[in-house]
């Protein structure tokens, strides 16, 4: 008790003193502020003191400033105008290159979650059918083989997975792509048995044979490509032509009267080659067919 008196007495003393005394207080703050108004900051220093200042403010979009009062702000501490517009320039480009690998994290989020909705459902399906062959775990392996690489892409190579995406887009966007509807010429694309390659061409009827013209690729980024080649089959050595309707697209198969007719081209199998094509060729297709019939008949 006889503590907290004489802490209380203290206190008043104090409190008396500085009511006594007012003009001591005064020269004491006004000695702090003439101490800190002499410091000099470093470039560093002020940068981070004028963050701080604008954080409070930053959620209010009235406080925004333009280029030419960011300018006039950089002129006072020493900063030039081609400086500020290299530093702005600098500064989108992060903002950028920040959101592309933002978006590139949420696709590899959307990827891992397929990745376990999938595998789970295979699973699922390989238990209640029997485990006699566990066909489900190669989906598992392969795929997360691919869902490594692609963590691994993006983790060390970002500039490569997105070259890849927008190669894998830009493919998407063509076959969406509405195309003018061709009645002569009849547009195919062949996938190899490795899902590596893939080719892409025209097949037409000129004169008593039939024209495949054709360009070989990567079927991952398209980079390497073949020339464009060419095959001439007499319709004499085609036996049968027909187009197969398939769930989702439709394909001009061709069967030849000898193995050594199609050894050469793209979608070939025991004398029978197979071109898919898609809807926007599909009068072409069936004109080829009944084409190829009528000139049978001769």
């Amino acid at each position: 008790m006889a503590d907290m008196l004489h802490f209380d007495r203290n206190k008043k003393s104090d409190v008396v003193n500085a009511q006594e005394n007012p003009s001591a207080q005064l020269s004491g703050s006004t000695g702090s502020a003439t101490t800190s108004s002499r410091r000099r900051f470093s470039s560093d220093e002020v940068a981070d003191i004028i963050r701080i200042s604008l954080q409070q403010e930053s959620a209010n979009p009235d406080n925004s400033i333009d280029f030419e009062e960011l300018v006039t702000i950089g002129r006072e501490v020493g900063v030039s105008a081609a400086q500020i517009d290299v530093a702005v320039q600098l500064l989108e480009e992060q903002q950028k290159t920040g959101d592309k690998e933002k978006w590139l994290w949420v696709r590899f989020k959307a990827h891992c979650v397929s990745f376990i909705a999938v595998n789970s459902f295979c699973i699922v399906i390989n238990l209640v059918t029997g485990t006699d062959v566990f066909w489900a775990g190669y989906i598992l392996l392969a795929w997360g083989m691919f869902l490594l690489g692609h963590y691994a892409g993006l983790r060390y190579a970002p500039e490569f997975v997105q070259m890849a995406m927008s190669r894998t887009n830009l493919l998407a966007g063509e076959t969406i792509r509405e195309i003018p509807s061709d009645n002569v010429n009849v547009s195919f694309t062949v996938a190899d048995a490795s899902g590596l390659m893939g080719s892409e061409g025209l097949v037409f009827i000129a004169e008593d044979t039939v024209k495949i013209e054709y360009q070989t690729s990567d079927a991952v980024l398209g980079l390497l490509k073949t020339g464009v080649k060419e095959a001439a089959i007499a319709i004499a050595d085609i036996a049968t032509a027909k187009i197969e309707h398939k769930f989702w697209n439709m394909e001009l198969v061709l069967q030849s009267r000898s193995l050594k007719i199609f050894r050469s081209l793209p979608g070939h199998s025991s004398g029978t080659l197979r071109l898919k094509i898609g809807r926007y060729s599909a009068v072409a297709a069936q004109n080829l067919v009944d084409t190829i019939d009528k000139l049978k008949l001769r």
